[in-house]
């Protein structure tokens, strides 16, 4: 059997726009937004021609003005495999939005936070334990943070609701050499 990437609705109301009345009260309640069952359905209709997708897991999608951040859970993570979903959903959606396809994989949470942060440099993350027990991410990057297509508190924000810590960007000047 031919396994399908795994949403939050159900396949049938997605494919078919008519949602029952469950998923609707998932999209009433705020915890799938409208342009997220629109995504859903891309990703449903690209599985044939994009393998890697039946086995992923469609997680959120973040919206930014007109910025999507669609986090989608893989086996692998690539940068073709990403190019060739934000292309189908550029297709499908129209230039209305600009979208960043972040894919999320167990190997390495710096991949993930690269593709959310390009066109800066991460240098480094940094696991900090807090006294009460809990950890905080201190990401360290290269390159001036107006460069980032959204404002670094957002982006801080939805790295620690993917990654279930809080986040810190911090900035590292170059070495200067003597």
């Amino acid at each position: 059997m031919m396994t399908i990437v795994r949403i939050p609705l159900d396949v049938i109301c997605v494919k078919t726009g008519v949602l029952c009345p469950s998923c609707q009260r998932k999209v009433d309640e705020g915890i799938v937004k409208p342009i997220e069952v629109d995504i859903m359905r891309v990703l449903l209709n690209l599985e044939n021609e994009i393998k890697e997708l039946r086995n992923a897991t469609y997680e959120k999608t973040y919206q930014v003005d007109n910025t999507l951040i669609v986090v989608i859970k893989v086996d692998k993570a690539s940068n073709e495999l990403a190019k060739k979903i934000r292309q189908a959903l550029v297709k499908e959606l129209g230039r209305d939005y600009r979208i960043r396809v972040l894919l999320k994989s167990e190997e390495d949470p710096r991949q993930l936070v690269s593709q959310l942060l390009i066109p800066l440099t991460v240098k480094g993350i940094n696991i900090m334990w807090l006294p009460d027990g809990t950890q905080k991410y201190v990401v360290n990057v290269r390159g001036p943070l107006r460069r980032l297509a959204i404002p670094k508190e957002q982006v801080e924000k939805i790295l620690e609701e993917i990654l279930g810590a809080p986040v810190e960007i911090r900035v590292e000047t170059p070495r200067r050499s003597f």
